[in-house]
């Protein structure tokens, strides 16, 4: 079972991967929303140049007023490779509350929104150009991972001691500046082995860091 669950996260991370080779922290040619301060956004398609930002809508070149910042917003649906930092558990049938940083891996689907901003400064020698990203996704994440099993995790209803093998499923929210993405997810785990009717966390909630890695 744990053989079969590796290979299924491992052939949706691998299949995923070849859809697109550049990163989505990275603008490219593609459509956007786009703006500039006190204009409503406009769909149009991105072309990067060499030393520019060619901005089309409907064959017809939007007006860009030279100097001012420009913004480009994408919405997509995002598949992440993502983990659990670390996991905060309540307390349960008497046992306190804990702070677990077990193995885990997890492919999460959700709605990404990524915002572009091209900011154009003054300084002594010209307008120096820098371009800025952030992104925001929501979404449900599924997977597996170990969890250490003992006889005060059980109640004391057995004396063995190992790590057990878990999958999980939630909900979480993640930031993306650049290509860096970390956030905040609601989960459940279920133990899979013959503890798991007595497995004091067994279906209850917990509170984790995530950190992902974009694949699409």
């Amino acid at each position: 079972m744990i053989r079969y669950a590796i290979l299924l996260i491992g052939g949706i991370t691998c299949s995923c991967a070849g859809f697109k080779n550049t990163p989505k922290y990275e603008l490219q040619n593609d459509y956007y929303y786009y703006h500039q301060p006190g204009q409503k956004p406009t769909r149009v398609f991105v072309t990067i140049k060499a030393d520019s930002i060619e901005v089309t809508r409907t064959n017809q070149t939007v007006e860009v007023v030279s100097g001012v910042d420009e913004y480009f917003v994408k919405k997509t649906l995002d598949v992440d490779v993502m983990s659990i930092a670390f996991k905060y558990r309540p307390s349960s049938q008497g046992f306190p509350r804990q702070l677990n940083a077990n193995f885990n891996g997890n492919v999460f689907l959700g709605y990404r929104i990524d915002r572009f901003w091209l900011d154009f400064k003054k300084t002594p020698t010209g307008i120096k150009k820098q371009l800025y990203h952030k992104a925001i996704t929501l979404g449900a994440f599924g997977g597996i991972g170990s969890t250490f099993i003992s006889p005060w995790t059980t109640n004391y209803r057995t004396t063995d001691e190992y790590d057990g093998f878990i999958l999980s499923r939630g909900v979480a929210t993640m930031i993306g500046v650049n290509n860096l993405t970390v956030g905040v997810g609601v989960g459940w785990d279920y133990l899979t082995d013959r503890d798991k009717a007595i497995w004091i966390y067994q279906n209850k909630p917990w509170i984790g860091v995530t950190i992902g890695l974009n694949i699409n």
